[in-house]
């Protein structure tokens, strides 16, 4: 019989390896005091029953260590090698692989400790209870122990993800699921009566020959007070944000954002431009901007996060609901001029 059984699914055979290969790197216990029936070496011989060799394997082990995997609780091979274990009283140790809560196998094994498999403290708990149960242990330095518990995480990162998933859920899972799809369908049918009224109310707005008439009916549609809001409220935080300039080198500063600011006339504009270089705000040899400056840097925040709304599918129904004499493109300094009033 083994000194160490490994109950576990066929499908966590990658798992298993990896439980398997710690035991032995890191810990020290011999191969041959390891049985897990999916890896060479350590499963059932040529020639051998099945079933025979498993019952004579799990009779009274040291140690039991359980992979409680989806795959696991859903394998009635398996289960019955959780009974077994179970009926003999036998040292035992869960380790609980997410989705698997940790919870659901601690109460159904009397409350029996139980480790979390991606926590990596648990390391230490396994190495203290296998030394307890197995004697004959091969001696392992300090530095392997610390390089092996490394390698651990980075391989178990890799395995987690392909871990096979469950196929079955139950009772009281699907019953929620059921309850929620209803909840769900009572939604969508509410969500289609929505619309419904509202493509009545846009083929009313159709009908309508006055189109200054039509617009003010969308403007008074919901939504799009909050829509109005939202922009104003951007435009504020790029007015206080802006720097403490003169309007025309406000405007200057403005279109070198978008990359379509002339060349300064420093002989004709020499004080406003030389009180921005003054300021930090400008370099007089190349006419450069200087946005690195954190005087400078809110400022364009405030001119981005407003490009960004204008286009969000929200900053385009904005527009669309705008007078024609409002401009709305932020490229263009006619639209700076006006919603700053410059």
């Amino acid at each position: 019989m083994s000194k160490i059984f490994i109950s576990h699914a066929a499908a966590d055979h990658n798992l298993a390896k990896l439980v398997v290969d710690f035991l032995k790197e890191a810990i020290g216990v011999p191969t041959g005091a390891i049985f897990c029936s999916s890896l060479k070496g350590h499963g059932i011989p040529f020639g051998e029953d099945f079933n025979d060799y498993m019952k004579e394997q799990i009779q009274n082990p040291d140690l039991v260590i359980l992979l409680m995997t989806p795959a696991y609780v859903e394998s009635h091979f398996c289960l019955m090698e959780l009974g077994a274990a179970w009926a003999q009283s036998a040292r035992s140790l869960p380790i609980v692989v997410p989705p698997i809560e940790f919870q659901a196998v601690t109460k159904t094994l009397g409350l029996k400790q139980a480790w979390l498999i991606n926590d990596k403290k648990g390391l230490i708990e396994l190495k203290s209870l296998v030394l307890k149960a197995v004697k004959d242990i091969e001696e392992r330095t300090e530095h392997t122990w610390d390089d092996k518990r490394t390698q651990w995480s980075v391989d178990l990162r890799k395995i987690l993800p392909k871990i096979q998933q469950a196929t079955k859920v139950d009772a009281q899972k699907h019953k929620q699921v059921v309850s929620d799809l209803k909840d769900k369908e009572a939604e969508i049918d509410r969500l289609e009566a929505a619309l419904a009224k509202a493509q009545e109310h846009n083929a009313e707005l159709e009908k309508l020959k006055d189109k200054e008439a039509v617009k003010s009916l969308k403007k008074g549609a919901s939504g799009s007070k909050v829509l109005q809001k939202e922009f104003d409220a951007l435009i504020e935080a790029v007015d206080e944000a802006k720097p403490k300039t003169s309007t025309l080198v406000l405007k200057h500063i403005i279109a070198d954002h978008f990359d379509r600011a002339g060349r300064i006339d420093w002989f004709n504009n020499s004080p406003e431009f030389d009180a921005a270089v003054a300021y930090g705000l400008i370099s007089r040899e190349d006419d450069r901007v200087e946005w690195g400056r954190d005087k400078l840097k809110p400022f364009q925040n405030a001119i981005r996060e407003v490009q960004w709304f204008l286009d969000s599918d929200d900053g385009r129904k904005l527009r669309k609901l705008q007078d024609a004499n409002v401009p709305m493109d932020p490229d263009d300094l006619a639209f700076w001029e006006y919603h700053l009033s410059m």
